[in-house]
């Protein structure tokens, strides 16, 4: 009878090869012929972490992976009929990577134990050579698969390294988030297990959050990118790890606080794990810029009561820094529209552009936020376009004001078909 579970097991199986010979063994086990799958399981072991070694050499250029072939390519030219190397491979992996765990070197060796038992002529005191039962047999199949097997190659301790070398080399040639998931995905996350992930995540957290040097900094965009694809890869797990560890990912320079932002908007939940301290050092510093009040989504309890808080922000609110960006603005926008409030988000940008209080804040938020949308507006919401044109002088007494009209016309007179009466309005007009 088949073993569902071990079957599972083996679809995890990373290198294909290794899963076509690990047939073999699994035939023997079924067949009852424990000796030969004890003997062939020890040589997949063996052959995997090759396999594992070579992929870490080729594809990622891994130091540690390059001095184990060396090493093993030169004992093996020393003396090519020594089985020494496998051994001594087993060291070097445990040793100079991150694949195998005390327990998974400890089973390694026991498995190496008793191969040599099945494979070479020693006769028992009953004058019988040595055979494993069942169970000794499904244990050793067991430990290899999970603790070898199963195991994706690209566990060295490298891997962050490598992970922020390649981010660096993208980061003029990705911009689309989309893709940046699907290469990260490909190429490294789909490869490591959980353990190893909240090791990136932890890492790439620091060097985003915490570090302020002349390469952080040239990278904090691509590496912010990154650790919210990371995130999203296992949103459960990560937030277990900043709850296991809330003063470390507490401790944060304010100077990045718009990237943590940025992080909490899309990850909401981060914030409710971090210690009281951090708490009050974002509430306090948001509560002092409009900018960042205006970007700090994840404070309000939903978006409609964010938004109508934002509309009540004006030139005299008591703020140290009354200012708020198109960025910002663009970002509450964004969150509308990503939570199905479609109406509720463009009535936002016509009533912060109808708010502009100055001619280049209306040109600004003309460029940056109706612009890129008119062609979105209903009839409605061009009328009320017109109607915040019409009713502020640092919209219609500015400069652009004539070539902006024009194009808010276009659109009235293809939503209207040329019956909107402009009388009513005499500043557009």
């Amino acid at each position: 009878m088949r073993d569902y579970s071990l079957d599972t097991l083996i679809e995890k199986i990373h290198s294909t090869k290794t899963k076509e010979y690990f047939e073999e063994v699994i035939k023997s086990y079924y067949g009852e012929s424990y000796r030969s799958a004890v003997v062939m399981l020890y040589s997949i072991a063996i052959a995997d972490l090759l396999f594992k070694i070579e992929e870490l050499k080729d594809i990622y250029n891994d130091v540690a992976a390059n001095e184990i072939i060396n090493e093993i390519t030169e004992l093996q030219t020393r003396n090519p009929k020594s089985p020494d190397w496998e051994s001594k491979l087993v060291e070097l992996v445990k040793e100079k990577t991150n694949l195998l765990e005390p327990s998974d070197h400890l089973h390694v060796v026991t498995l190496q134990k008793h191969r040599h038992l099945c494979a070479h002529p020693i006769i028992t005191q009953n004058f019988e050579l040595y055979s494993p039962n069942r169970e000794t047999t499904l244990a050793h199949i067991r430990n290899i698969l999970e603790g070898i097997l199963i195991k994706p190659a690209f566990l060295s301790r490298k891997v962050f390294d490598s992970i922020l070398q390649d981010l660096t080399a993208i980061k003029t040639i990705i911009f689309d988030d989309a893709q940046l998931e699907k290469h990260l995905n490909t190429k490294f996350l789909d490869r490591i297990n959980i353990k190893v992930l909240k090791q990136i995540f932890r890492s790439i957290w620091k060097i985003v959050f915490k570090l302020n040097n002349s390469i952080c900094e040239e990278n904090r965009d691509i590496n912010l990118r990154a650790l919210k694809i990371i995130f999203k890869k296992d949103y459960t797990a990560q937030l277990e790890s900043i709850a296991d560890e809330p003063d470390y990912f507490s401790d944060i320079k304010i100077d990045f606080l718009p990237q943590l932002i940025e992080l909490m908007n899309q990850f909401p939940a981060v914030y409710g794990k971090l210690n009281d301290s951090a708490k009050i050092l974002i509430k306090n510093t948001v509560s002092k810029d409009a900018d960042l009040d205006t970007y700090a989504v994840f404070l309000s309890d939903d978006i409609s009561t964010h938004i109508e808080k934002v509309l009540q922000i004006s030139w005299n609110s008591p703020y140290e820094r009354n200012y708020i960006t198109t960025e910002s603005i663009s970002a509450v926008f964004e969150y509308a529209l990503k939570e199905g409030h479609r109406d509720l988000a463009y009535h936002f940008l016509i009533r912060m552009f109808e708010k502009s209080n100055q001619y280049n804040v209306a040109d600004s938020r003309f460029d940056n936020l109706i612009r890129p949308n008119l062609k979105n507006f209903t009839k409605d919401e061009i009328r009320s376009l017109v109607v915040a044109v019409n009713g502020n002088s640092q919209i219609h007494d500015r400069r652009e004001a004539r070539s902006t009209n024009r194009e808010i016309k276009q659109c009235v007179a293809e939503l209207y078909e040329n019956n909107f009466d402009y009388s009513r309005y005499p500043n557009f007009n």
